[in-house]
């Protein structure tokens, strides 16, 4: 469920929406990047229909706007998309907010680092929350893990408590000081 201040969106959505937020473009372009191996989609991987889908979405809820079109030499024109003032600052506090569930990391978290990286802005404020984010979520698994009462679930609680300690290392590996940003494509 979404925060009051924000829309509720899949992760794809908010890569498509953070994409447009960045500068206008068109769905071509936005599955260049999030396409397998691609600069996001190294991480999470979006298809060009679901691209498509989420850009049409998002015109839905109002949050982006076609601005234009641009001619192709492989098919129709393209439509060019605007984020609209609001989802802008929506998409800046989103990407500014830490995952709450450790199965949230890889994912969402990688993805959130690079679009500000790709912006040009500096991950220690995210790395920062994060950090504490963890700790709290450490914290209760120790508790569980503590009054777990047969193997399985206290070797359950083990593993997370190990995925925990990977993603501090992923954190501990972020270069807080990184902020040029990555080649953009229009």
């Amino acid at each position: 469920m979404g925060k009051p201040d924000r829309p509720d969106l899949p992760l794809a959505e908010w890569i498509v929406l953070a994409l447009v937020a960045e500068r206008p473009s068109h769905g071509f372009a936005i599955a260049a990047l999030t396409a397998e191996g691609a600069e996001i989609g190294e991480f999470w991987y979006i298809s060009r229909p679901m691209v498509y889908r989420s850009i049409t979405r998002l015109v839905e809820r109002e949050l982006i706007t076609p601005v234009g079109a641009e001619e192709s030499d492989r098919g129709p024109q393209r439509m060019i998309h605007a984020a609209t003032r609001s989802a802008k600052t929506t998409v800046g506090r989103w990407l500014a907010e830490p995952v709450t569930e450790l199965f949230d990391v890889r994912a969402e978290l990688t993805c959130k680092l690079l679009l500000l990286q790709r912006r040009g802005t500096s991950p220690a404020r995210l790395v920062e929350r994060q950090r504490v984010v963890i700790d709290e979520i450490e914290e209760s698994l120790r508790v569980k893990e503590d009054a777990a009462g047969d193997h399985i679930a206290r070797a359950s609680y083990a593993l997370r408590l190990e995925q925990l300690s990977a993603a501090r290392r992923f954190l501990d590996a972020v270069d807080v000081d990184a902020t040029q940003p990555a080649v953009t494509t229009g």
